[in-house]
């Protein structure tokens, strides 16, 4: 039986084994943790890296610039609605800004190329000129138009500024198209097979048909819709559309214009001429001059014809 001596040696010697086996243990442990923050704090040459366990390091900004882009406030990554390219804007001596000269100059090469362009919208500025009855000029010479078109879906109106107010939409005196509608009447006279249609009379040329003033002597057995009838020294006309007809049986001659008829209205494709600060217009040969009749409009009286 052992003493009450000899149990506490054995007591106390497994707390000391126990306190030994804890010791090493414990320091194990710590071993292995230093060990490991050394290999995180290492690089792979043997330099140190930022940071600790308790602050870990910051990763390196990364550099997205675009290849040639430029450091700095111009960093996209930093500004994104920052202009690359800024418009430098010119200015005169007093810093007001610098304006430039909208209009084109004329190609003698190539006459197609309009002059006096409108800033507004870049489209060649027809409006001033003589003659053009404030329509864009459609169907030259140089750029045939594919087929006449009469806008019969629009009503005439008075226009005292334009003499063609009542036939703007036939169209103009020597306009070019390639092809005409189905149902023209061809007319031959003089040698020279013409076509009609719906009161305007068409002239072949080459492989087109331009817009004429038809030749005296010409006539037609049905005058067109809309034709005015005017008197002239007692004698009836029929005017439409800068043609004069005189009724002999059953048709309609085409007569020259005669001296001292008033009419409302102009073809289209007229000419403006100014003689002595009077403004004029010529049609098919005739001259015109304005009169204002009793009710405030303006017509066109004939003073002279071929």
């Amino acid at each position: 039986m052992k003493t009450n001596d000899q149990q506490a040696r054995v007591i106390s010697r497994k707390r000391y084994l126990q306190m030994a086996f804890a010791l090493v243990l414990f320091s194990s442990l710590f071993a292995d943790t230093v060990s490991a923050q050394k290999r995180r704090g290492e690089g792979d040459n043997g330099t140190a890296r930022e940071g600790t366990r308790e602050q870990p390091a910051q990763r390196p900004e990364r550099d997205i610039r675009r290849p040639g882009a430029a450091s700095g406030n111009n960093h996209p990554a930093r500004d994104f609605n920052r202009n690359a390219n800024p418009v430098r804007i010119e200015r005169n001596r007093d810093n007001t800004p610098a304006v430039r000269n909208t209009e084109t100059t004329r190609n003698p090469n190539n006459p197609r190329i309009e002059t006096n362009r409108n800033p507004n919208n870049g489209r060649p500025n027809n409006y001033n000129r003589p003659g053009n009855n404030n329509r864009p000029i459609v169907g030259t010479a140089n750029r045939p138009g594919y087929r006449p078109v009469y806008g019969y879906n629009r009503r005439p109106h008075y226009n005292p500024h334009n003499p063609s107010w009542r036939y703007g939409y036939l169209p103009r005196r020597n306009s070019y198209f390639y092809s005409l509608p189905s149902t023209y009447l061809s007319i031959n006279f003089g040698g020279i097979g013409y076509r009609y249609w719906d009161g305007v009379f068409y002239r072949p040329y080459n492989n087109l048909f331009t817009v004429i003033g038809p030749p005296a002597g010409i006539y037609i057995n049905i005058l067109p819709i809309g034709y005015r009838r005017i008197m002239v020294r007692n004698y009836p006309y029929y005017y439409y559309n800068g043609t004069y007809y005189d009724q002999r049986e059953n048709n309609y001659y085409v007569v020259s214009p005669p001296v001292g008829a008033v009419v409302e209205s102009l073809p289209a494709g007229y000419e403006t001429v100014v003689i002595d600060g009077e403004t004029y217009f010529t049609a098919d040969g005739a001259q015109y001059k304005p009169v204002v009749q009793e009710n405030a409009e303006i017509w066109y009286e004939v003073i002279k014809a071929n």
